[in-house]
């Protein structure tokens, strides 16, 4: 999964306690995260997989963690590569999944809830 942060403000943004969820359905035990590269940093992310209720399409979410920096205003984090697999390697099914898009390239995505201090300011949340 690639994704990126857009700051569309007009003033510099802290990435501090800035949470990305991608929400998927799926019924495994547990999961392992990896982020492959980051243009802020692999170092700057913490991810894992919370359970979300029972919510179509949504009773777990991938969860991105930022640690630390500022986005300016109109800069992007650039490329943020991850991949989220069960641990036992079997595939995940994504074509019911409440966050799963068919974009070819960035794109809004709404159904990616960015959170900021623990309050959601883009995307819907299931």
């Amino acid at each position: 999964m690639n994704l990126q942060l857009v700051n569309t403000g007009s003033s510099a943004q802290s990435l501090k306690d800035v949470e990305i969820r991608y929400w998927f359905d799926d019924s495994a035990s547990s999961y392992t995260t990896w982020c492959d590269w980051a243009q802020i940093g692999c170092s700057n992310l913490t991810h894992s997989v919370s359970t979300n209720g029972t919510a179509a399409g949504a009773n777990r979410y991938l969860k991105v963690n930022v640690t630390g920096g500022t986005l300016a205003a109109g800069a992007s984090t650039g490329d943020i590569q991850l991949r989220l697999h069960r641990a036992y390697w079997s595939n995940l099914n994504e074509a019911d999944d409440y966050s799963h898009g068919t974009a070819s390239a960035y794109t809004d995505a709404p159904k990616i809830g960015v959170y900021s201090g623990g309050q959601l300011v883009w995307g819907t949340a299931p």
